[in-house]
Order: structure tokens, then sequence, then C-alpha cells
């Protein structure tokens, strides 16, 4: 149980620095960005992999896989690729979008900090299988939201042949 309790606790201070470095590297980051060059997947995970993993080293994983879904979902319609300035999303550099974009910097920094809390907390009581089907899951959703402008169909207008009656 000492163990147990040791191991959270390192895991705690280790989130808690990242949390932190990464905060202090944003406010020093000349480029202007909603997604943190950061947020990319390094390394994937096969069901069998996650298995032989503890229950510590399993919610470290869970924990960096919400970071990413947290920095990348809500911006794909603007620009997929992490590190995207305003610029590449064609967002005119105005007061107004800095103000909103060092405001949501900020937001985010204190939602995954207190999600990670959370998380330390709770993972360890969920069953195994459910924590490795999560990261499983959330791998598949990253690596299908990191596409490049090339590679993403161009949106043409269809022509509605339906109609619609009331």
């Amino acid at each position: 149980m000492n163990t147990f309790i040791s191991k959270l606790s390192a895991i705690v201070c280790v989130a808690g620095m990242l949390t932190v470095s990464n905060a202090v590297a944003q406010k020093n980051a000349t480029t202007l960005t909603y997604v943190s060059s950061d947020a990319v997947l390094k390394k994937t995970h096969t069901k069998d992999e996650l298995e032989l993993l503890g229950k510590l080293e399993l919610t470290t994983i869970y924990q960096e896989r919400v970071a990413i879904i947290t920095e990348v979902l809500p911006y794909l319609a603007l620009h997929s690729k992490p590190g995207a300035t305003l610029t590449d999303m064609s967002i005119p550099q105005t007061q107004a979008n800095i103000s909103h974009l060092e405001k949501e910097v900020k937001n985010k920094q204190e939602y995954i900090t207190s999600v990670n809390e959370t998380l330390v907390d709770i993972i360890p009581y969920a069953d195994k299988q459910n924590i490795i089907w999560s990261i499983l899951f959330f791998e598949n959703i990253i690596k299908n939201s990191n596409y490049t402008a090339s590679s993403v169909p161009a949106l043409t207008p269809t022509t509605n042949t339906t109609t619609k009656t009331e």
C-alpha cells in the first residue's frame, strides 16, 4: 500500500511539473497557437503491450491521450497541425483574436491540470480492460484527426436532389 501511495505521489508530481513547464513554455513562446506543438501522439500501443503494464503506467498514458485530445479536437476545423499559428489558420492577429487565444491557452491549461488531478485519483479504480480500451480508443481518434491539408479532400457543395415536405 505504501508503494502504491509513493508511486501515485510521484505520478502527481511529474504530471504537475509537466503542466507547469508546458504553461511556462507557452507563455514564453513567440508564436501564437491554439494547439501546442507538443500535442502529438509520439507512440501508439497494441492491446498486448498495454496489458503488460500496471494501472499506474496505464493512468499516465491515459492522461497523455486526454491532454492531446483536449488540445487538438476543438480546432480541427481551423488547422489540424499542432503548433499552427494564427496566420497558418488564416486568423487575423487582431487584439481581440490574440486576447481570445491567450484566454484559451490559460483555460485549457487549468482544465488539463484539473482533469489530471482527478484522473490520478479515480482511474486506478477503473477496470484495467476499460483503461486499455479507452487508451486504444483515444489513440485511434488522435490518429484519425492528425491529417494535413493535402490529405483532406476538398469539400464541395452537393446538389440536394430530395425535396423536403412539411
